[in-house]
């Protein structure tokens, strides 16, 4: 009945021309009402929660404009957000036409793919729209759109600054609590700003650099009927000027996901039912696309295969596009020139070529069945040229630094509200913790922390033991954005089952059931809703044979993995309402169900695979509908190589990943982690892996090694890990000449010997690129110690104080030194000059050079020095 309702209600909005729609063209809005059905039927479990919203009183155009949204809605947001707020989201995007001038100006597709939708990324959601509408409606009053542009750009600089945080993508208003972010925070941020003033603005992501091991998030916004480029809370005087332009030239993809069907100019890399993956690496490289054609054994095409087109990045090929294959067995991709892997798969079957763009238009890949052959192959890995971008006017580059200045110190004037030191003693005092320790939690905290001091005073009255144990064991993140009802809710719900768990073994208690942080899901309550959706009944008999909640699960959960695209997983309530979920944010249902049922549960931290613990820890196999039987496995030993140059890095130099489904798939053991803190023997399951090792080089390009091995059932095998080496010697580069004296951040003047090996480098410390840099230097800083050269930071004396050293935990051996209008570096480079530049010197000659972004200086320059020496 209610679906002949809605499909009346389409009618009369279609055949009505009296009334204003949000969709013109009849006949994408038939598409769109097609689709929404569909999301509709997908969504039935909650159709009173999302879907009664049409029964109120609503215009044509609203709900028209909320029946796109529900089209294709990722399945996160038909599962954990309600009517009422998507109506809210779409009535604030439609007052916009009214509010601004540009309103009425913006062609409907552009403003119905980049204006409307509430989603940038993979971000929680929150009411940021209606709070940034409120205080930029007034703020742009008598302005032009891109005059708007830049002015909101400001705004967001006055709210959030660059630093590096973890995966999990913060809230925009959680980043204004934190007045900082990760750049794909900013953008989110940045792109939700404009958003609530009417602005057509899309998140731009180079998955992952090809000369660096990182990606980047920026902005791009349309005005006078083209897309321009600038980067998120980083103010420039005009559009189309951002540090990351020379960077971005060698780049080898720059995409977007697009919100619903979309039809613009841009190349398509994929097009699914919900949403457009579009590149824009045109608009900000040289590019070529390249064909792939996919055969089998008997030179037959191969209908359906999956092609990879794989960049050596955090020592792994990541897939930046993923395609299937057409009716020919071909794959395309508009690329950059540097060199890529081309993976195609289907099954157990795969082919791969290492190929280089500039001298590749069609390549045949052979799918041949998986052997597990052991066998090693080395590929160099060239990225594409380093090229200056074009020159941009100076016009207002002083006045905007002016700006940026005031503005740090907006920012800075509202950090400097959040709870002090003193006034966290004082709350550790009154309810005898440790001073030192809350303090810690409150720091973090930032503008949360009225919530984390809520958790404190009323969590003392509940079990004051497990204070100090659930705020450790949540992410730093969560302290700055989670709510104390949500923690104080798993501290009174985490002991209902779990019987004398905490007293036998109060370590995987903590762990794995008082723990809210299962991976990186949006912390709710689900303790307490799952304790009463299931009941007594339920989870006691679980508590006997965990089967009961995996086949429970079986049964009542409906498995998609399409059109959760974001990746954002689903809250463990919101899977239990909706009953469909992703296979990921089912598997942490699991988990969350297990936690509160008083069941130590996780995810396995190599593979993702869940489990509980019953003795030990045991896997749960959902295909098997089933507990796992026991699993086979072997070791492996890895040894460590005399000849490697450096500690190697976990993601950094080497990764090891398992073969399944026709490709590698890398194992998590953490980023960053030394090999000496990796495990002495590593336990895994029998089957075919991969080594991967690689070493980036100064120019970009990566010395790679794979080395294809089998783990065997009870057998042990000892593996080298061994580096490729650089063994060309370093050539002089450059001449600079060493001054004799330089004057420190505190006007002393310190001598400079000019025959020793010193390291020289210029930055602008409030900007990303010397963040980055500063940060690499600071985390081998043992290493530099024991070297015990001179590090020289020059900067202009506004951007250059003593904080930096603690702040990025810098090298003994640094100084941080006044080089205003850097007058010293126009000695050695007079003309584009991107900081930050680091030079490595011995007797007036340049052994180094790195100029603008790059990731991994630090260890370059320990490379450099050691061959110097």
């Amino acid at each position: 009945m209610k679906k002949l309702m809605y499909s009346l209600l389409f009618m009369v909005a279609l055949s009505c021309t009296k009334q204003q729609h949000f969709i013109n063209d009849s006949q994408y809005l038939e598409t769109v009402n097609q689709d929404f059905e569909k999301a509709k039927n997908l969504a039935k479990e909650r159709q009173n929660e999302l879907f009664s919203v049409f029964d109120a009183d609503i215009t044509n155009e609203e709900r028209e404009a909320l029946m796109f949204l529900f089209a294709y809605m990722p399945l996160s947001d038909l599962a954990d957000y309600n009517g009422e707020f998507y109506l809210d989201n779409v009535r604030l995007a439609l007052k916009t036409k009214e509010t601004f001038s540009w309103g009425n100006q913006i062609p409907e597709e552009i403003f119905r793919h980049f204006v409307l939708p509430y989603r940038v990324n993979n971000e929680n959601l929150d009411t940021a729209r209606a709070i940034f509408y409120a205080e930029l409606s007034e703020r742009l009053e008598g302005m032009d759109l891109k005059q708007a542009i830049l002015e909101v750009n400001h705004w967001c600089h006055e709210k959030v600054n660059y630093q590096s945080t973890d995966e999990r993508t913060i809230s925009p208003l959680g980043a204004v609590k934190s007045t900082f972010g990760r750049c794909g925070e900013e953008s989110t941020f940045t792109v939700t700003a404009m958003r609530a003033a009417g602005i057509p603005a899309r998140q731009c992501y180079t998955p992952r650099w090809a000369h660096s091991d990182d990606n980047h998030a920026w902005v791009e916004v349309w005005v006078d009927g083209k897309w321009h480029f600038l980067g998120a809370c980083e103010p420039e005087p005009d559009l189309d000027m951002a540090w990351f332009s020379a960077p971005a030239l060698r780049a080898m993809l720059v995409n977007s996901n697009v919100y619903g069907k979309y039809e613009g100019p841009e190349e398509i890399i994929l097009k699914e039912d919900q949403y457009t993956k579009v590149n824009m690496l045109s608009n900000y490289a040289p590019v070529k696309t390249i064909f792939a054609k996919v055969i089998n054994a008997n030179n037959e095409i191969v209908k359906d295969a999956i092609v990879e087109f794989q960049l050596y990045n955090y020592a792994e090929f990541y897939p930046i596009a993923k395609k299937l294959v057409d009716h020919n067995g071909i794959a395309s991709l508009m690329t950059g020139f540097g060199d890529l892997l081309v993976w195609a798969y289907k099954e157990n079957e795969f082919a791969y070529q290492k190929i280089t763009v500039e001298k590749t238009d069609t390549i045949i890949l052979k799918l041949q069945a998986h052997q597990g052959k052991e066998y090693t192959e080395t590929y160099d890995i060239i990225p594409p040229i380093t090229k200056e971008p074009k020159a941009v006017s100076s016009e207002g580059i002083a006045e905007n630094q002016i700006r940026l200045k005031h503005e740090d110190e907006i920012r800075e004037a509202y950090a400097a509200t959040f709870m002090n030191n003193s006034a966290s003693n004082d709350l550790s005092i009154k309810y005898d913790l440790d001073t030192a320790a809350i303090w810690n939690f409150i720091e973090k905290s930032r503008g949360n922390y009225s919530e984390i001091a809520d958790f404190i005073s009323n969590a003392s009255e509940i079990n004051n033991q497990y204070i100090m144990p659930i705020l450790a064991s949540i992410a730093q993140k969560d302290l700055r954005d989670t709510e104390s009802k949500i923690l104080l809710a798993h501290l009174n719900h985490s002991f209902t089952y779990s019987g004398d768990l905490p007293q036998q073994n109060n370590d995987l208690f903590v762990k794995y059931v008082l723990n809210p942080r299962i991976e990186n899901e949006k912390l709710i309550d689900y303790k307490s809703f799952l304790q009463q959706a299931f009941g007594d009944d339920f989870i006691n008999k679980t508590k006997q044979d965990i089967g009961l909640l995996v086949n429970w699960i079986n049964t009542e959960i409906t498995i998609t993995d399409k059109v959760n695209y974001y990746n954002v997983p689903i809250t463990a309530k919101g899977v239990y309402e909706l009953k469909v979920s992703d296979k990921y944010s089912r598997d942490l249902f699991f988990v969350a169900a297990c936690r509160s049922f008083g069941i130590p549960s996780r995810l396995e931290p190599a593979t993702k695979v869940p489990q509980y613990y019953n003795e030990k820890w045991m896997d749960v196999d959902f295909k098997q509908k089933e507990i796992s039987a026991a699993k086979a496995f072997g070791t492996i030993k890895l040894k460590n190589s005399k000849e490697n140059e450096v500690e190697p890095l976990y993601r950094i130099h080497y990764s090891l990943s398992k073969f399944e489904n026709g490709k590698y798939n890398t194992l998590d053991y953490g980023w960053d982690t030394p090999f000496s803190e990796m495990p002495k023997e590593i336990r895994l399951e029998t089957g075919s892996y991969l080594l991967l090792t690689g070493n980036r080089q100064s120019d970009g390009s990566v010395l790679s090694n794979l080395q294809f091995f089998n783990v065997n059932e009870n057998d042990t095998k000892e593996i080298i890990l061994q580096i490729r080496n650089n063994a060309e010697p370093l050539v002089q580069l450059a001449e600079f000449v060493v001054p004799k004296t330089l004057k420190t951040i505190d006007n002393k003047s310190i001598s400079i010997n000019e025959n020793e090996i010193a390291v020289f480098g210029w930055i602008d410390a409030g900007k990303e690129p010397t963040k980055h840099t500063l940060k690499d230097i600071g985390s081998i800083g043992e290493v530099f110690n024991k070297l015990n050269y001179k590090i020289y930071l020059l900067g202009n004396s506004e951007n250059i104080n003593g904080s930096l050293i603690t702040t990025y935990s810098l090298p003994e051996s640094s100084n941080l030194l006044i080089d205003n209008d850097f007058k010293l570096l126009k000695s050695f480079k007079d003309e584009n000059i991107d900081l930050p530049l680091f030079i490595v010197v011995k007797g007036n000659g340049v052994y180094y050079l790195s100029e603008g972004y790059q990731i991994g200086i630090g260890e370059q320059l320990i490379k450099a020095i050691k061959k110097l020496e």
